[in-house]
């Protein structure tokens, strides 16, 4: 079936939850290894039934955020899954205590139970009210944004409707297009605000119940973050300042000098090119059979990972009203297939979601046959280097998408993902002072934003808007809303997808193979072991950063500057 054909029926939430328990009753007096494994697959099997029903109700409400069954629906396992953690951490604790733990570390390997180690950490049941309030503040934060109408140019339009001008050769365009949308957080900074307080005090008080000093070694935990912390990520975020932050402000004086301004405004980083930023050849039906064609070239299974995609209508990629903003990729654990989520918007952003959320699709279709399901979901660090590796594998195809305007894309994407990582670095150490001084005010959390603004992006110039001059622009970071500490991963995969990149063009063949080992590689080992199996340096060592800098800058040397203007 078709994804819009998916039967949808919310489960007996409350007999799941008994039945879960009496099937980890079985689990915890197992007699033997033989009645263990079953009555642990068993349970498995249960939460297939939960996972597919609430991940098509996510899906749905993403699509049409008015639909009000769906945010019924979305509500419901909202209020369901904070009880259902119990389950989770229950299990955790069991597996770690059974007396068939070597049987199970032998069959599946070790990396599980170590999760489970962090795991058992960070639930008690004090806190199942806490999180339910949570998921409806981060509700709230998605409807608001989703709800934004920008009057512009005669017409209203959502914030994603809005990024194709913040791309206009025309400056005035540009600027008008920005302040409208500041204007709009402006307007609602109060209420942003408010969500964000009760955000930070609730999740300081979940910290507090399981005895921890701060929300952020919660979130560590929770993330499965196992080999590294934040002392690692302080380290980490120094190379950034170190070796990235100078060369991205040398390439935003270059992009200065090429597009004709005496002073770069924020609201001209947008615009790579005085000629116009590179655009795509066509709308949804042209990129995506542009898409298809290239994953079939690519290889046998990214062509038939995305045949299947295309067949069963599992995307929805064009921005509408009501869509809730932003890109994602989830899984449906009965049906086996991967969904892809955006909001094509005319830019080259367009042709991104088509190679970063397919890389995420790509390796939850590669292994939706996992057993455990544990083991086919890496550290989030591994699962963005999925995505942000396939948009460099792609590189080869892109004329196809681009035309006239491929070296300009070429170009363009590469500075722009050096540029993201002092960004993504400094929305990471944001959030850490955040949880280590959860009674900021607003007031004091805008002037520290503002204060790592000029440590990590001094480039940037906000001419006089007040909102982003008070340290405004990081409300417009959903993770910080929805999934606190997690930006960092992001920057990390970028650093293994340059990796990527520069073994593309060395040896494309050893290149893609190790690619294909990483996602069949899943989560069965913890994020430095898996970077030693597929030949990755790893990001947090002194001295990674420094040669990939070096190969990058001889990279866009070598572009054809006459089709770079």
């Amino acid at each position: 079936m078709k994804f819009k054909e998916l039967e949808y029926k919310r489960p007996d939430l409350d007999k799941l939850l008994v039945d879960s328990n009496l099937g980890l009753d079985k689990l915890e007096n197992a007699k033997t290894k033989e009645e263990f494994f079953e009555a642990l697959k068993d349970n498995y099997d249960l939460y297939k039934v939960l996972g597919e029903m609430s991940t098509i109700a996510s899906i749905r409400n993403s699509i049409d955020t008015a639909d009000e069954f769906y945010e019924k629906e979305v509500q419901a396992y909202n209020e369901f899954f904070p009880k259902y953690q119990q389950v989770s951490n229950r299990l955790s604790k069991i597996r770690l205590a059974s007396p068939f733990r070597k049987d199970f570390e032998e069959k599946y390997g070790d990396t599980i139970t170590k999760k489970d180690e962090l795991e058992k950490d960070i639930f008690d049941p004090s806190i199942i009210e806490d999180r339910v309030k949570e998921a409806d503040l981060q509700l709230e934060y998605t409807k608001l944004v989703a709800s934004a109408k920008i009057d512009f140019q005669g017409e209203l339009r959502n914030l994603s409707q809005m990024s194709s001008f913040y791309e206009s050769k025309d400056r005035e365009v540009r600027k008008e297009a920005f302040e409208r949308v500041n204007a709009w957080f402006s307007e609602n900074q109060a209420e942003l605000d408010r969500l964000y307080d009760e955000l930070v005090a609730l999740r300081t008080t979940i910290a507090q119940k399981l005895g921890f000093k701060s929300y952020d070694e919660v979130a560590y935990k929770s993330m499965s973050r196992i080999g590294w912390d934040k002392v690692d990520a302080g380290k980490y975020r120094d190379q950034i300042v170190k070796y990235i932050v100078p060369l991205a402000t040398k390439l935003y004086e270059e992009q200065r000098e090429r597009i004709g301004v005496e002073e770069l405004k924020y609201y001209d980083v947008p615009l790579d090119f005085l000629t116009g930023n590179p655009m795509p050849v066509g709308d949804e039906p042209v990129l995506v059979d542009a898409a298809q064609k290239m994953y079939r070239e690519l290889s046998k299974e990214t062509g038939e990972f995305f045949d299947i995609m295309v067949e069963r209508d599992m995307m929805d990629l064009t921005t509408k009203e009501g869509k809730a903003p932003g890109g994602y990729m989830t899984s449906l654990p009965i049906t086996k297939l991967p969904f892809i989520f955006s909001n094509f918007n005319g830019t080259s952003g367009d042709v991104d979601v088509l190679t970063h959320e397919a890389g995420h699709a790509f390796q939850g279709y590669v292994a939706r046959n996992e057993y455990p399901p544990e083991n086919a979901w890496g550290p989030m660090e591994i699962m963005e280097t999925h995505s942000m590796s396939m948009e460099y594998f792609t590189h080869p195809w892109m004329e196809s998408f681009f035309g006239d305007d491929t070296e300009k894309y070429y170009y363009s994407h590469v500075v722009s993902s050096l540029k993201f990582l002092p960004y993504g670095a400094s929305i990471d150490e944001f959030q850490e002072w955040v949880y280590e001084n959860p009674t900021a005010t607003p007031q004091e959390r805008r002037a520290k934003y503002r204060e790592l603004e000029r440590k990590y992006l001094p480039h940037i110039d906000y001419d006089g808007n007040e909102y982003l001059e008070n340290g405004g622009r990081w409300q417009r970071q959903l993770h910080v809303y929805q999934y606190p500490m997690y930006y960092l991963d992001y920057t990390i995969a970028q650093v293994n997808a340059f990796q990527y990149f520069i073994w593309v063009m060395e040896d494309p063949k050893a290149a893609w193979e190790s690619y294909m080992k990483l996602c069949e590689i899943g989560g069965r080992y913890p994020f430095d072991q898996i970077l030693e199996e597929v030949g990755l340096d790893n990001p947090f060592k002194e001295g990674t950063m420094k040669p990939i800098v070096e190969k990058l800058e001889q990279y866009l040397d070598s572009l054809d500057k006459s089709k770079i203007k």
